[in-house]
């Protein structure tokens, strides 16, 4: 017997109760081994949406997360299971500055090239042809240091 949520009156929304490739034993232990928030955040989901007593509604609204994202993270989930579930292949945004340029930065500034943020800046500009803001040269800076 299937039973419904009814949300403010409006609508009547049914509960879930997923079934993929993976068990809630497996769910359990993916959240175990990962400290990442954004893949205990997806598990949550799953473990919810498994035990069959809330709705896409529901779940979304405890990880203040939209009904649409959550459908989304159970469709992967159902096709390919805890891997595909925590699997992020869009990569984000390109960097701005190329591994060969990264190299040259990170080598100016081991020698002690450049004093000032600005003077990276035009260097970029003027031999690497890579046009950068401020912040981003600081960005980059920071980002480099940890290597030198």
């Amino acid at each position: 017997m299937a039973r419904w949520f009814c949300r403010k009156g409006k609508t009547m929304a049914k509960l879930l109760n997923v079934v993929g490739p993976a068990t809630a034993e497996d769910a359990d232990k993916a959240y175990e081994a990962t400290r990442e928030p954004h893949d205990r955040e997806r598990l949550i989901a799953i473990r919810m949406a498994q035990q069959g007593d809330y709705t896409l509604d529901q779940i979304g609204y405890s990880l203040k997360r939209g009904r649409a994202t959550i459908a989304r993270w159970l469709k992967a989930y159902r096709e390919g299971g805890v891997e595909e579930l925590l699997y992020r292949g869009h990569g984000g945004r390109s960097a701005s500055l190329s591994k060969s340029d990264q190299d040259a930065l990170m080598q100016g500034l081991r020698s002690g090239r450049w004093r000032t943020a600005r003077e990276i800046q035009a260097w970029l500009q003027k031999e690497q042809g890579v046009s950068l803001s401020l912040s981003g040269v600081y960005y980059w800076v920071y980002r480099l240091k940890d290597n030198r």
